[in-house]
């Protein structure tokens, strides 16, 4: 095989295999009675400033904590804990303005859901990802 073709077969396998683009945020928000919690994506979208995640895990990340992973556009994700290393399975849901408009579209389960968020920006409307996660608002 020359060395022409064999890149091109490379380079092709690797843009059909999706590789992900890793970023990272913080945690703004968790709810350990529904493991939902919020990331403040990376600057880039002033209208999606915030996701709204789902974790598949028993565990889900702290406030505070930095995770990162394909946190932007991926619906099912892997994310890290970059001060832990711990993984974590997730479902991103939404994308919002405000993490307060994300608060208020969690699950009605959420008991925190209720509670008044100070520091948390105003609200505004959630973009939702994922068709299906309308079966919870």
């Amino acid at each position: 095989m020359n060395p022409r073709t064999a890149f091109l077969t490379f380079a092709t396998t690797m843009l059909a295999s999706g590789a992900a683009l890793s970023a990272e945020g913080p945690v703004v928000w968790a709810d350990t009675t529904c493991d939902y919690f919020i990331v403040q994506l990376p600057e880039g979208n002033p209208t999606e400033t915030f996701g709204l995640f789902r974790s598949n895990t028993e565990l889900l990340p702290k406030v505070g904590d930095i995770v990162e992973g394909d946190i932007v556009a991926a619906y099912k994700v892997v994310v890290t804990d970059k001060a832990t290393g711990q993984k974590y399975s997730l479902l991103h849901w939404a994308n919002g303005k405000s993490a307060e408009t994300l608060v208020r579209h969690s699950p009605v389960y959420c008991a925190s859901r209720y509670k008044k968020h100070i520091g948390l920006q105003t609200p505004a409307v959630a973009h939702v990802l994922n068709p299906q996660s309308l079966l919870w608002l």
